[in-house]
């Protein structure tokens, strides 16, 4: 929570820097956006708001949901928010394209990503190789369909053109979890986090996890 706390300090110094006009002592305002819909993952950023830490640092935190975690970048880049949790590979891809108008990265969040492909543990699909001819679904914006032509080149088992992919727009992972279940999707893209609640859920049907999509170094940095 200290670290999370510093972190928005270190915004808000900026934020300050480049505010003229206001009393020392009014609070920074901070437009923060989530990665997603509210979960548990989120609790500690409603805590520190609770019980008054960002108060006590001078900060007014107003936090949203969010669209997917690439989405978050694309929102602060746009002016819109000033802060959020969002997604590194997403702020890497900005830089190459957009190298003037990259968030800065304050705090890495997770030290591995939870990416992860799902699909019916009695299905055909038991690695990246049986991919080629499913269809596959995700929520719009979300970090893990972002990664499916690096997904696709690594292996070369298959072709990103050679898949069915459905956009969920406006849906998140529990939608994505159902519609495996139901047999409208063979594979569904989206992070561990978010997924876990909805195969508890979905109780009438056995589904396995796999980290398909996996990485030592990419996570989710409070961008």
């Amino acid at each position: 929570m200290q670290r999370l706390l510093s972190a928005l300090a270190i915004l808000s110094g900026l934020l300050i820097a480049s505010t003229t006009g206001n009393a020392a002592t009014e609070p920074v305002k901070i437009k923060f956006t989530l990665d997603w819909k509210l979960q548990g993952i989120h609790a500690w950023y409603y805590w520190a708001k609770a019980r008054g830490y960002f108060a006590a640092e001078n900060l007014d935190v107003g936090i949203d949901q969010g669209e997917g975690s690439a989405a978050t970048v694309t929102r602060i880049m746009s002016g819109a928010y000033d802060a959020g949790f969002g997604d590194i590979n997403a702020i890497i891809q900005n830089a190459a394209t957009k190298p003037g108008e990259t968030p800065v990265m304050v705090y890495m969040i997770y030290s591995k990503a939870p990416f992860a492909l799902l699909t019916k543990s009695n299905g055909p699909i038991k690695s990246v190789k049986d991919l080629e001819g499913s269809k596959l679904g995700s929520p719009a914006g979300g970090a893990s369909f972002k990664l499916l032509p690096l997904l696709a080149k690594q292996n070369g088992a298959f072709t990103a053109a050679g898949l069915d992919v459905d956009v969920l727009d406006g849906k998140g992972s529990t939608t994505t979890v159902q519609q495996v279940a139901a047999g409208q999707l063979d594979i569904g893209f989206g992070q561990l986090s978010s997924m876990a609640a909805a195969v508890v859920a979905t109780t009438f049907v056995t589904l396995a996890m796999s980290y398909i999509v996996e990485s030592e170094t990419h996570g989710e940095p409070g961008s």
